[in-house]
């Protein structure tokens, strides 16, 4: 079991730390194109909160969103309008409130489920509270915040947050494997 300490990857590995940006920038990439508008930004930064030192999760936070609106505009055909271009922005500053909140509950003490699962509870609602904040603004459908809709985006936040996690644990796990082979006999 991994305990709150070992979670950051820069004492191990400072190059593992930037193949995890890279890892959550992918992530963001291949969840844009399976989900389009409910990329699951919430399980990214909740996981980069949690795994990665504040600086490169800021930096992963970015990329993921960076990619997701490259993605929407230049593959999906996202609309070159007003509202489409502004709704990016709001999604981007869901994403980082949604760090910033998952960021907050790193300073309570506790084991690490419970840090992880404190850190997606925040930031879900930092997000969702960005984004109907900003309905007060942007043209929104009647039911984008209809229970349904917020169910499936936190499903979807939910899977995401899991698989991120799993990715993680076993990259950490064979990181220990690694480190723990003797090294191999010079002739």
């Amino acid at each position: 079991m991994l305990e709150r300490n070992q979670l950051p990857l820069r004492p191990a590995a400072p190059g593992f730390a930037v193949a995890w940006v890279a890892v959550i920038a992918g992530a963001s990439v291949a969840l844009s194109l399976l989900f389009a508008c409910v990329t699951p930004f919430v399980a990214l930064a909740a996981v980069s909160a949690v795994v990665l030192p504040r600086r490169m999760a800021l930096m992963a936070v970015l990329l993921a969103w960076l990619a997701n609106q490259t993605v929407g505009y230049l593959v999906l055909g996202y609309p070159q309008t007003f509202d489409s271009y502004a709704w990016g922005l709001a999604i981007g500053i869901a994403a980082f409130a949604s760090l910033a909140a998952a960021l907050g509950v790193l300073r309570l003490t506790a084991g690490p489920a419970v840090t992880m699962a404190g850190a997606f509870i925040a930031g879900f609602a930092a997000y969702e509270g960005v984004l109907f904040a900003a309905t007060a603004v942007l043209p929104s459908g009647d039911g984008a915040f209809s229970a349904a809709v917020v169910a499936e985006v936190l499903l979807i936040n939910s899977l995401a947050a899991i698989g991120l996690i799993c990715l993680h644990a076993g990259a950490a796990a064979s990181r220990a494997l690694v480190a723990a082979q003797p090294a191999p006999a010079l002739l």
